[in-house]
């Protein structure tokens, strides 16, 4: 008797958090702290970006391309965050906090190992790439000096940085990264400030002064993030014992999640070298309108990427608490979301271009021509960026790391490389020409994305086991 009355107890439970669950709010609410979140990392870029555009295309060319590689390097690594945001929020859907603090303290071991031996790869080799890639010798000897001087004061600590951050969202808190980003950012424009033009006493150090603040920032929000996970303990009881020793079975897990989405990122930022390596070969002027569009496109990017991120956390809390209906529909609420708030911000870029690259100041007219040129295809190209990103965010939380991957690189291998090869070097186009064919890769992949998305078998998706859904 007793037993027949906890059963429906819990199966009270679980049915009233079923019926309470509102998926917009849900969204919304984990969201737009990533908006901020992502909005400080815009700014700080598209700030670092209009300061360095005054020293000259040079300058310019050397700290986008040089944040290119170590950053998006870094990236490549950190989808260690994209396993440990999908584990913890199944875990922490399923009520299991002692779980989800393991499983995020191994993945957090990982990435300081992975971490170390990056760092030694990048100061032997980094300086012989550079030199193989870009032909123009001032060009090559300022982006040396970027890419070293970011790397050594903390530009390591992102990979770390990231996955801590995975490990805090998975929890469902989205506020603490946004305010730890807010202090690392503020930190980094100031430092911008005072160091590229040597403000206040401070030495005037160029490109150099723009790798040291950017570098440093990130090492201060990696203490700030640990500092968050070993001392708030009433969410999460994370301690030192979750690092380690390392354990087999809970390193595959998140590595069976991490490799193929560390993958992906392979693909994306491979091919996002590999097309600045060729742009290269267009002139500086080229490639600092290119730099200068990108950075001005990325106010599309924050809504869609919150919502990837609100997506991979809602969708797997919901399938760890055993509502699956409640997890396929959360994905489609992100994706519609998405899509209307980076369509409307493609009308502004369409429809005011010239307001939106008057922000960096282009001191050559033809930098500025070429850039607003890019940034009006650019309107065409975000509702495709919104659903490539928020159903890739989906699909992660259902532990489906794989199909985002391959289709990543079938739209790289198969759409975006070969016609931006053929831009270049064969019908020697401007560099519009290239945003063009991003266009199309994204209404590729969301295509496919859309369609993966759509036939997933969700009642093969098991939830972990609680008594709640259980029975």
């Amino acid at each position: 008797m007793l037993r027949n009355r906890k059963k429906h107890l819990h199966s009270t439970i679980a049915v009233a958090a079923e019926s309470e669950y509102r998926p917009v709010r849900s969204i919304i609410i984990l969201a737009w702290p990533v908006v901020i979140e992502m909005g400080l990392h815009t700014f700080v870029w598209i700030f670092d970006t209009a300061m360095v555009m005054r020293l000259g295309a040079h300058e310019a060319t050397a700290v986008e391309f040089g944040a290119l590689v170590l950053f998006n390097s870094l990236m490549i690594l950190g989808a260690l965050g994209i396993g440990a945001n999908s584990l913890v929020a199944r875990y922490t859907g399923a009520g299991d906090m002692k779980s989800a603090a393991h499983t995020g303290g191994q993945a957090l071991a990982i990435s300081f190992l992975i971490t170390i031996v990056f760092t030694a790869v990048s100061l032997l080799f980094a300086d012989s790439l550079f030199d193989w890639i870009i032909s123009d010798a001032k060009t090559v000897s300022l982006t040396q000096d970027y890419y070293y001087y970011a790397l050594i004061s903390g530009g390591f600590a992102l990979l770390p940085l990231v996955t801590a951050s995975g490990i805090i969202r998975g929890t469902g808190n989205t506020r603490v990264p946004m305010i730890i980003a807010l202090i690392a950012n503020t930190y980094n424009v100031i430092g911008d400030y005072l160091l590229i033009f040597g403000h206040y006493g401070f030495p005037q150090l160029g490109v150099v002064g723009a790798a040291l603040a950017t570098g440093s920032a990130q090492l201060i929000a990696l203490v700030l993030s640990l500092g968050y996970l070993f001392f708030q303990k009433n969410v999460l009881p994370f301690s030192i014992r979750d690092m380690f020793p390392l354990h087999k079975a809970v390193i595959r897990k998140v590595l069976k999640l991490s490799i193929p989405a560390g993958a992906e990122e392979l693909t994306h930022s491979g091919s996002r070298m590999i097309t600045a390596a060729w742009i290269t070969a267009l002139g500086p002027v080229a490639f600092a309108a290119n730099a200068a569009a990108i950075a001005a496109e990325s106010f599309s990017f924050m809504p869609g990427h919150a919502l990837a991120i609100a997506a991979t956390t809602l969708v797997g809390q919901r399938l760890g608490a055993g509502f699956i209906k409640q997890a396929r529909e959360t994905g489609y609420w992100a994706v519609a979301l998405g899509v209307a708030l980076m369509t409307s911000i493609g009308t502004i870029f369409l429809f005011f271009p010239y307001a939106v690259m008057s922000l960096f100041d282009p001191p050559d007219p033809e930098v500025l021509r070429l850039g607003v040129l890019c940034l009006q295809i650019a309107a065409a190209e975000q509702p495709f960026i919104a659903l490539t990103m928020v159903f890739s965010g989906a699909l992660k939380g259902t532990g489906d790391t794989k199909g985002p991957f391959r289709i990543g690189l079938y739209s790289n291998l198969f759409v975006r490389l070969p016609l931006i090869y053929m831009v270049v070097y064969v019908w020697q186009f401007e560099i519009y020409y290239i945003w063009w064919v991003t266009a199309l890769q994204y209404a590729f992949s969301s295509l496919l994305l859309y369609i993966r998305y759509r036939k997933k078998d969700w009642k093969s998706l098991e939830p972990i086991p609680t008594e709640e859904n259980v029975g």
